[in-house]
């Protein structure tokens, strides 16, 4: 245990001599480069102050929590199902097939990787969007609007930072502040199913099967002929609807600190009558096991 705290104070060190040269705005954490600005705030502002987003954000609350119980369901049938019979070990299983790496991932050929970009990227700025509007639809502060980096070259996720008078909100402002981002990436994939009506929903069969289809068949991963072969519209249409589906299920999970975890927390502390959050014990314990839950059903075959 000793090595590993010399080891992070080490890490700690490099980064905060790195963090002293480097502009105002840069800033880097564990092999990201986070490039911030407190700028953003006035666009910000025009845009919350026009739509009825307050509602929204109330209703984004619900598609939160069935978001939440859709995706504690779904990993809980797969882990039920792992331990009860003799899964067979799959592409889907493999720790390398678990980060949205293209040419890493065998579901993300290179090729791919534009498109796998695109709606990584589409996904969080409209994730990171929906807390920042919320934050000034209530008249609480925001901190840091910026973008991640790994290793300072891809781009990983955008992400808004409020100021600690978050805190301090009613509970119904953090709920909504907390559910804002779930409910935009739900928005946008219902959006993308629009699109699919236009260019035919056989599309999504057929985008699936090239990415997917090989897991039930005797065929070999996606080339980068058979991503060409699906076209712009299609791969693109699949992978921002995709990839905002799943940001959406993972971030509702009651673990903390994803979004879910934090409404749990402050739907559990409001049943207390605290009007606080959960005590950590508890919100503690349901993260614990949500996340053995998903463990057991990402790796329990492979166990």
């Amino acid at each position: 245990m000793g090595a590993v705290q010399r080891l992070r104070r080490r890490f700690a060190a490099v980064e905060a001599a790195c963090n002293e040269r480097l502009p105002a705005s840069l800033k880097i954490g564990f092999l990201t480069l986070y490039a911030h600005t407190d700028r953003g705030g006035s666009l910000v502002d025009r845009v919350a102050e026009r739509g009825p987003w307050r509602r929204w954000h109330d209703l984004g609350i619900g598609v939160l929590v069935a978001c939440g119980l859709g995706a504690l369901g779904a990993v809980g049938w797969v882990a039920v199902v792992a331990l009860t019979t003799d899964v067979q070990s799959t592409a889907a299983n493999d720790p390398n097939n678990m980060v949205a790496i293209p040419g890493v991932n065998e579901f993300m050929p290179l090729a791919a990787a534009g498109y796998v970009v695109l709606g990584l990227l589409v996904a969080t700025v409209v994730h990171e969007g929906g807390h920042a509007i919320s934050l000034r639809v209530d008249d609480l502060p925001i901190d840091e609007i910026g973008v991640a980096l790994l290793f300072g070259i891809v781009p990983l996720a955008a992400y808004v930072k409020p100021t600690e008078a978050v805190d301090d909100a009613p509970a119904r402002a953090r709920l909504r502040l907390f559910a804002a981002g779930v409910a935009n990436n739900v928005a946008v994939t219902l959006l993308v199913l629009c699109g699919f009506l236009v260019v035919g929903l056989g599309s999504i069969t057929d985008a699936y099967l090239v990415y997917f289809g090989w897991l039930y068949t005797a065929a070999a991963p996606p080339t980068a002929a058979d991503v060409t072969s699906l076209g712009v519209v299609v791969n693109s249409l699949f992978w921002v609807g995709f990839l905002n589906a799943n940001l959406a299920l993972f971030n509702a999970l009651p673990i903390w600190p994803l979004d879910g975890g934090k409404v749990f927390g402050i739907g559990v502390g409001e049943l207390v009558g605290d009007g606080a959050t959960a005590p950590r014990s508890v919100v503690a314990g349901a993260s614990v096991a949500t996340a053995a839950v998903v463990l057991l059903a990402l790796f329990g075959p492979s166990l």
